[in-house]
């Protein structure tokens, strides 16, 4: 008896031992091993010759043997998954694997599409999607997908920003659509609705919202109000309130349409919808009723989960078999909706978790995802859905597994670690398609407001914070060692932002940094250096001419969206307005000297432009001026060229330490000659 009751002791604080969330990494692991070794990157010749040399694609290349695809739309879920995995452990191989891809088919793109452009040849499927997507399946989840990528870094995503704004600008601009705008097809005959198309196209439009709401911040709205009009657009023809489900397709002409509820079609609306809440603000008009929407496609999915704890193909017949894609699609987006608050936790925690056993249960030991049906067009009878076969080799249910994975994680107790800002993808060397891609140092924090202390804002380009203001290249901004030369009375927070102009750099940081201004906050703004650039074309940052309010319509080349651009003192006088309406003293600064000379001797200044137009701002504002370009200037002259260019200068307009710390100490004087409220602080 006693050694009956040790052993179910053993066994009981075995069981207790047991942590579910090693069991989901396990099967994720599993999942990552067997894509990570069955999806090669490289490109090989018409002989099967890995070809290193980019230049010399051609109409016989094409990708390494591998089991999928990995430009088709099943591979823009696998590439979120993966994402997604490496955001909720911290663990760089799930990133990498989609980074790399990315990085690398980015440098294939400007290769293939000089090729075809010049040759006008047919290439390999998987190379010509890349330039020449026909559909939204060969681009609209990869545009999602590499826009999520972009995220981790907006400002150096390099190395894959050709394709993505070439996919995206299909998905919005190029894919056919109702005469409403309603995102459609002509098979399997002409204007098909297809809900499957809501996850092709939507979040790549909804996560255009975000990047741009970085990059600039006035095209915000645009996609946000087309993804809102797309989900009501296919709710108002696919949905169907009576059993919370949405039918797979709908076809114009027809006064009887299929009204087929399959499933996997109802796991990419469900998907749609949490990537779109997910970056859409909850004040935003249409908001509310995606939101009801989803709770509701959600109460109608989880009414009809089978015993095991997936879903059946067509989702109200019982008859048909359980398939695993769409289950992990419904397990993912009830646990995203969980761990979210958008839905009650008591309430939908065991459909979940019912869920993932069910599907984990489908990853074979080799990491396999099993009883996934293969990819399905639009059907008219509910045998048509019931018989399509199902196959490890389809590749729907790896990106979904990998979805659910992230999400039960966090149900099961896995805090994701803290955002460690954005992370640095360069563009890998067509030299080297396999390199792995590593990050940059992590950039230093701001410190902390401190009660009672008021902030010194340092608002500016690469001259004030120069890449992640760790030093690369050697190159650092005034205001990496502004702080050494004031006192503790006040906090320095260097919110300088490299490439940016004044419009850049209004429309897009501006906005938050003018949030966390304080009564008695100083704010430097200094600007100039980047305005004189292309309006619409390239990085698109430059700003008219003057201070007035003239303005003018851009269109805007990576996108082909419209933008309105106005003039550099427009930009710096709103951004002065605004920290003055918030209860700051503002400094206005000229840009600081260029390595730029006029023989030995003279430096080129900005005397003319931007050191005339900041200084009127200023004045017309009633604001401080500090002459940065005038007074950084003579100083290198004085200096001499020869040494300047060697000791204070790291290229044609960014500092050394020495040089950063050379004009500290020159608007430290100007501070105290102009008896500025700051200069009590300046040590």
């Amino acid at each position: 008896m006693a050694a009956f009751l040790g052993l179910s002791l053993s066994a009981a604080a075995q069981q207790q031992k047991a942590d579910p969330a090693d069991q989901v990494r396990e099967v994720a692991d599993r999942i990552f091993n067997y894509l990570d070794g069955c999806t090669p990157y490289t490109l090989v010749d018409g002989k099967g010759k890995v070809l290193s040399d980019l230049s010399k694609i051609d109409k016989e290349t094409s990708f390494s043997k591998s089991d999928f695809s990995i430009t088709h739309y099943e591979w823009g879920v696998v590439y979120s998954g993966m994402l997604a995995m490496g955001d909720v452990l911290g663990d760089e191989k799930y990133t990498n694997y989609t980074m790399d891809r990315f990085n690398a088919l980015g440098a294939m793109f400007p290769y293939i599409k000089e090729y075809y452009e010049t040759t006008g040849y047919e290439m390999k499927p998987q190379l010509q999607q890349i330039y020449v997507p026909r559909f939204l399946d060969d681009c609209g989840s990869g545009a999602a997908a590499l826009i999520k990528g972009a995220l981790k870094n907006p400002w150096g995503n390099r190395g894959f920003r050709n394709i993505l704004d070439h996919w995206f600008n299909f998905v919005m601009y190029k894919e056919y659509r109702l005469g409403d705008g309603l995102l459609a097809r002509n098979r399997p005959t002409t204007n098909s609705v297809w809900l499957d198309d809501m996850y092709m196209g939507i979040p790549a439009i909804a996560y255009r919202a975000r990047l741009m709401q970085m990059e600039n911040g006035d095209l915000t709205e645009k996609y946000f109000n087309e993804a809102v009009k797309q989900i009501l657009g296919f709710k108002k023809y696919l949905w169907i309130p009576e059993k919370n489900l949405f039918r797979h397709g709908w076809i114009e002409g027809m006064s009887e349409h299929p009204n087929f509820h399959w499933a996997r079609a109802n796991g990419w609306a469900m998907l749609t919808m949490c990537d779109v809440l997910d970056v859409l603000p909850p004040s935003y008009a249409g908001y509310d009723e995606i939101m009801s929407l989803l709770k509701a496609q959600i109460k109608g999915v989880a009414a009809l989960q089978a015993p095991d704890g997936r879903w059946h193909q067509l989702l109200d017949r019982s008859e048909s078999y359980l398939e695993t894609s769409a289950s992990a699609m419904f397990v993912y987006c009830i646990a995203h909706a969980i761990n979210k608050g958008w839905i009650d936790k008591t309430a939908y925690q065991d459909v979940a978790k019912s869920g993932w056993k069910g599907v984990a249960a489908q990853v074979n030991e080799k990491g396999q995802v099993e009883n996934t049906c293969v990819g399905t067009g639009f059907g008219w009878t509910n045998t048509f859905y019931e018989s399509r076969p199902v196959s490890v080799l389809a590749a729907h249910g790896y990106g979904p597994m990998l979805l659910a994975a992230s999400e039960m994680l966090k149900i099961y107790g896995v805090v994701p670690p803290a955002p460690q800002g954005f992370g640095f993808f360069g563009m890998m060397p067509p030299q080297q398609p396999q390199q792995p891609v590593r990050q940059a140092p992590e950039p230093p924090k701001n410190p902390e407001r401190v009660k009672g202390k008021p902030m010194v804002i340092l608002a500016g380009d690469s001259t004030t914070k120069t890449g992640n203001g760790t030093g690369q290249g050697n190159q650092w901004g005034w205001g990496s060692y502004f702080a050494d030369y004031l006192t503790d009375g006040v906090t320095v927070e260097n919110d300088g932002a490299g490439g940016r102009s004044s419009r850049t750099y209004y429309n897009t940081v501006w906005t938050e940094i003018r949030n966390g201004i304080q009564k008695g906050d100083f704010v430097f703004i200094n600007f100039g250096h980047n305005d004189p650039y292309p309006l619409g074309t390239g990085r698109a940052r430059g700003t008219l001419n003057g201070t007035g309010e003239e303005m003018q319509t851009v269109t805007m080349e990576r996108n082909g969206g419209p933008e309105d651009v106005y003039t550099y003192g427009h930009y710096i006088r709103m951004m002065v307005r605004q920290a003055k309406m918030r209860g700051a003293h503002v400094i206005v600064m000229s840009p600081s000297s260029k390595n730029t000379w006029e023989g030995e001797n003279k430096v080129a200044r900005f005397t003319d432009t931007y050191t005339a137009w900041s200084r009127q701002v200023a004045e017309e504002e009633g604001v401080e001026f500090i002459d940065l370009n005038e007074l950084t200037s003579k100083a290198m002259e004085e200096i001499g060229r020869t040494v300047a260019t060697r000791e204070y200068f790291a290229g044609g307009v960014h500092t050394t330490e020495k040089g950063a710390r050379m004009y500290d100490q020159i608007i430290c004087e100007q501070l105290k000659a102009h008896k500025s409220p700051l200069a009590k602080y300046v040590k």
